[in-house]
């Protein structure tokens, strides 16, 4: 058999689905093209062997895209709370905070973060940020925000962001609390049992401290 012959039988295999893309022929991002041919069945050869080696830079591009996009992930996720923070939960905890204190300084904006962290480090509480803001207790939400609409509809203000950085780096002013309330706003008997079942550390702008 002619050089030329092989060349059409090992072209035609691939072409009918033998060889794959995973094989030797498809392992550089150049393959050798076939020399035009003069008759239709070389030139449906040629454009078959074209098309795999589209379909397989595309592939590698896919790859080396989501490759990338897992290095970044990770990257984000060691950061903040113990190394466990991800980029999710550091947005819902900057939404929150401006939701609960959007009219107060960067004081108040970082107590309310140092609560929702210290749950999340309390037995007591669940273990993600996630779950902590949106947790419920016999029906009931823990932050007021996450049912009023206030958590969707506040605008991020630069200082709530510094805020929600500086509490992730340590700046703690709690005391260890892991309730706080807004007296003026708040239902009387949620107030009563405050004072009733908790400890009252401090208040600061209008928020009184528990644990």
């Amino acid at each position: 058999m002619t050089l030329k012959k092989k060349w059409k039988v090992a072209a035609i295999s691939c072409a009918i689905g033998l060889c794959s893309v995973g094989q030797q022929v498809f392992a550089s991002d150049t393959l050798f093209q076939p020399p035009q041919g003069e008759n239709g069945v070389d030139q449906l050869i040629q454009r078959k062997l074209l098309e795999e080696q589209k379909q397989f830079k595309e592939r590698k591009a896919l790859i080396k895209k989501l490759n990338i996009e897992r290095q970044i992930e990770k990257v984000q996720d060691v950061k903040g709370l113990k190394g466990k923070i991800s980029t999710r939960e550091k947005a819902i905890l900057t939404r929150i905070v401006e939701a609960e204190a959007t009219d107060k300084d960067m004081k108040s904006k970082i107590l309310v973060a140092n609560v929702i962290l210290n749950r999340v480090r309390s037995k007591e509480f669940p273990n993600t940020i996630e779950q902590v803001v949106f947790q419920r207790t016999n029906g009931s939400v823990q932050f007021s925000p996450t049912a009023d609409g206030r958590y969707n509809s506040v605008t991020i203000k630069a200082s709530t962001r510094e805020s929600v950085e500086r509490a992730l780096e340590g700046e703690d002013y709690s005391e260890g609390a892991l309730y706080f309330v807004e007296k003026t706003m708040a239902n009387p008997r949620n107030v009563s049992w405050f004072d009733r079942a908790l400890t009252k550390l401090f208040t600061y702008q209008g928020h009184s401290f528990y644990k």
